[in-house]
């Protein structure tokens, strides 16, 4: 007889759900055959079994009724007067809210939780990439760029509708000869990028140059070398050299390379760390392979006709309330022609 597989707060087994018996001899019921009311208290209880960083403090709370998580990370203001904070003052600092629905899967709740962490420490790194530019430092990355003001200035008089420069609209920036100077094709690549490299710190490490090679299609091929200094923090950028893939090479496109290279480095460090039950879901040397043969076992097998059918009416019952009301105004207008152009069926 199998014994009775303990649920999770927040889960229910669908009436006659099949256990499935696993490789390692273990039944379990998979969470495709449960149903999902989560409250902030299992939304707590699943949040401390999660370990990661414990400058990243994971928080759950409840706004009228819906359930959020949000992360507040241990650090420094970095848009604080130098002059008005005092030395090694850190205070909790806090990113949006992001909403668990009741119904979504432990899973996902937890996968919710993983996501925040990376995109809460993707807004830090983003600030640590600084630009020097006629004699002023800048986070030209930091995501608390006015997004509004930005469609106003690169507006038509200077690019066409898709972002392309007009001909003849010569910007400050390519004016700078601090940036590019028409004489900058008569300078040998390597002095460009080491250039270019004196003018970007990242997390107060400072880039140079290792390598550079252009490929028979015209890639450029280039390795460069992070020197972290004291007040550096970043684990992942310890003895790094990043290899990077440009297609020319300017202050634009490989500040732009560097800025991809740190968010997939600060990402992995993410991957590799962040645990549930001391289990490291996302860290990529688990096997994909063995990942794939557990989902096939909890997946293939027959199902009753009876249940099969309770099965169907469940899942159709969840998918309606992932249905958003519409009410009528220029957004619904908006989605009426999408729907319309794809011929879209609405629930």
């Amino acid at each position: 007889m199998v014994k009775e597989i303990p649920l999770r707060l927040g889960e229910k087994v669908m009436p006659e759900a099949p256990k499935v018996l696993l490789s390692n001899g273990n039944y379990c019921i998979p969470q495709h055959y449960l149903t999902y009311h989560h409250t902030l208290q299992s939304v707590e209880a699943i949040i401390c079994d999660i370990e990661y960083d414990p400058r990243y403090v994971v928080f759950a709370a409840q706004d009228l009724g819906d359930i959020y998580i949000q992360v507040g990370v241990v650090g420094h203001d970095n848009y604080h007067k130098k002059s008005s904070q005092k030395p090694n003052q850190e205070k909790l600092l806090f990113g949006r809210k992001w909403r668990v629905e009741k119904e979504l899967p432990t899973s996902e709740v937890i996968q919710s939780v993983f996501l925040a962490i990376k995109k809460s420490r993707e807004h830090e790194v983003r600030e640590l990439f600084k630009l020097t530019l006629n004699h002023s430092t800048t986070t030209p990355f930091n995501t608390h760029i006015d997004l509004p003001l930005m469609a106003e200035f690169y507006d038509s008089k200077s690019y066409d509708s898709k972002g392309n420069e007009r001909k003849g609209y010569e910007s400050k920036v390519n004016n700078n000869q601090e940036c590019t100077t028409e004489h900058e094709t008569e300078i040998s690549t390597q002095e460009n990028i080491n250039n270019i490299l004196e003018k970007i710190t990242y997390d107060h490490s400072h880039l140079s140059l290792d390598d550079v090679q252009q490929r028979p299609n015209g890639l450029w091929l280039v390795d460069i070398k992070i020197h972290q200094t004291e007040r550096s923090t970043l684990s992942e950028m310890t003895d790094v050299t990043l290899y990077l893939m440009l297609e020319e090479i300017s202050l634009n496109t490989l500040s732009r390379a560097l800025m991809d290279e740190f968010v997939r480095l600060s990402d992995l460090q993410v991957d590799k760390h962040f645990s549930y039950k001391g289990f490291h879901r996302f860290d990529p040397t688990i096997d994909i392979a063995e990942i794939a043969d557990l989902s096939q076992q909890s997946r293939k097998h027959e199902l009753a006709a009876h249940f099969a059918s309770e099965f169907s009416k469940t899942n159709q019952q969840v998918d309606l309330t992932r249905i958003p009301p519409v009410k009528a105004g220029a957004l619904a207008q908006k989605h009426k022609q999408i729907i319309e152009q794809f011929q879209l069926q609405m629930q």
